[in-house]
């Protein structure tokens, strides 16, 4: 890049350009504590202090402009415009006018009588209302040209764009702001907000004393509604700071207080989601096996399940019975044929006449002997049978009755029914769904 080569007189004109050009230094007022303030004929030279700054100032025929002593220390207001001094190299303030403002020790001495006297009536001891975690209408009371009410539209529509921002406009600077200050409050205590936003810049304790007003206060002790206060920076502090609900450092840590982080939220129900979904599927798992084993343990004691178990046991004792016959058939006629082959052989004519009849004898004892055991056995099936037919739960139906159920349960008093309740009749042939419309206890 060339350097660029200027005159002295160039530059100053570019700068006397710029600052003329800037129209927020032309005709504005300045505060500030006057210093070394100085008299040469009827022009006065003084400085404009705040904290470590000063402003070069300048009031030509002041002594006819300002007729009265301004004194060292003192709080002013001086309306005029910023020029440069060519001849010097400087810029200064050129003042039209002064106004003496209070002086600073005197509004801390005023500011602590009120806070004394509104601690003794109880007015600082108030319990506080809970501020709503989720807000739908939000009613911020400020000025809609004020820096710290679009800070606040902002930090709304950053953190929680579902609530709706009502502003209630008021001054928040000058002699009289604060009885607009008071009105406005009281509309937004009556709409339908869910909280209220009391908020403003920083500036001195001059400028914020509308927020140190008795009924200011006052107004904001008795509000139905809660009160978040962000008046001034962090180390500002107004009387409504005492009696709000809530006290931010700024008006964007009110618009903080007042509305939770979406985005967060967004994080908290994404993890809270998916622990439900985890102890769902948890839940679930159990749930399951626990049926599983429910669904075990019901077949395994069904009436159907049961029947077919006995009748196993029938046929196992049925076929005990036939292989015990068998085996006694096996022996009786292993026992024949020996008794035959004896006879055969035998040379005793007696025994040869004896042994027919004795044999014919042992016949019939064994036939008696088969037939009872056969009788026997058959009598216990029979029993075994009607024992089954007895405890089976749907033999009833077949004469007349029916299972009443409702939600899948079975009814065993009317003590579980109420009118209009939907109740299933379960017959032998099928089920009809039914509605209850009167219930009788046992006549009564």
């Amino acid at each position: 890049m060339q350097d660029v080569e200027m005159g002295v007189i160039e530059i100053t004109r570019r700068i006397i350009s710029i600052i003329e050009k800037d129209e927020t230094l032309q005709n504005i007022t300045v505060r500030g504590e006057i210093s070394n303030f100085k008299l040469s004929g009827p022009h006065a030279y003084f400085s404009l202090k705040e904290e470590d700054y000063l402003l070069n100032c300048v009031m030509f025929n002041a002594i006819y402009r300002h007729p009265h002593e301004i004194k060292e220390g003192t709080i002013v207001k001086a309306t005029g415009s910023v020029r440069i001094y060519a001849k010097r190299g400087t810029y200064q303030f050129y003042a039209e006018s002064i106004q003496e403002g209070m002086d600073y020790g005197e509004l801390y001495r005023k500011l602590e009588e009120l806070k004394s006297k509104l601690k003794k009536e109880g007015i600082f001891d108030k319990p506080k209302k809970s501020i709503p975690p989720f807000p739908k209408r939000i009613a911020v009371v400020s000025s809609k040209t004020s820096a710290a009410f679009h800070d606040v539209v902002k930090t709304v529509n950053k953190r929680y764009p579902l609530a709706t921002i009502l502003l209630f406009h008021t001054s928040v600077q000058g002699k009289d702001a604060f009885l607009e200050i008071v009105k406005a409050l009281d509309a937004a205590d009556r709409s339908d907000a869910d909280v209220v936003l009391l908020v403003r810049g920083g500036g001195s304790i001059e400028d914020l004393w509308n927020f140190n007003e008795e009924s200011v206060v006052k107004k904001v002790y008795g509000m139905k509604k809660p009160v978040i206060t962000g008046v001034g920076h962090e180390i500002d502090t107004t009387l409504v700071d005492y009696v709000a609900d809530k006290r931010a450092p700024t008006p964007t840590g009110a618009a903080e207080y007042a509305t939770p982080d979406i985005e967060e939220l967004k994080k908290h129900m994404k993890v809270a989601f998916s622990n439900i979904v985890k102890k769902f599927d948890h839940g679930l798992d159990q749930k399951t096996y626990h049926l599983v084993n429910l669904k075990k343990r019901l077949d395994f004691l069904s009436p159907v399940n049961q029947t077919v178990l006995k009748g196993e046991k029938v046929d196992e004792a049925f076929l005990k019975v036939k292989k015990n016959f068998e085996n006694i058939l096996k022996e009786k006629s292993a026992m024949f044929l020996r008794v035959g082959d004896a006879l055969i052989h035998s040379r005793a004519v007696r025994m040869t006449e004896i042994m027919p009849e004795r044999l014919y004898t042992k016949m019939d004892t064994l036939k008696r002997i088969i037939t009872n055991s056969m009788s026997f056995k058959s009598s216990m099936v029979e029993k075994a049978f009607l024992s089954l037919s007895i405890h089976d739960p749907y033999e009833p139906l077949k004469r007349g009755y029916a299972i009443v159920s409702k939600d899948d349960h079975h009814v065993k008093s009317v003590e579980e029914l109420k009118k209009k309740d939907k109740i299933k009749l379960e017959l032998f042939d099928g089920k009809i769904l039914s509605e209850v419309l009167e219930i009788d206890k046992n006549g009564k």
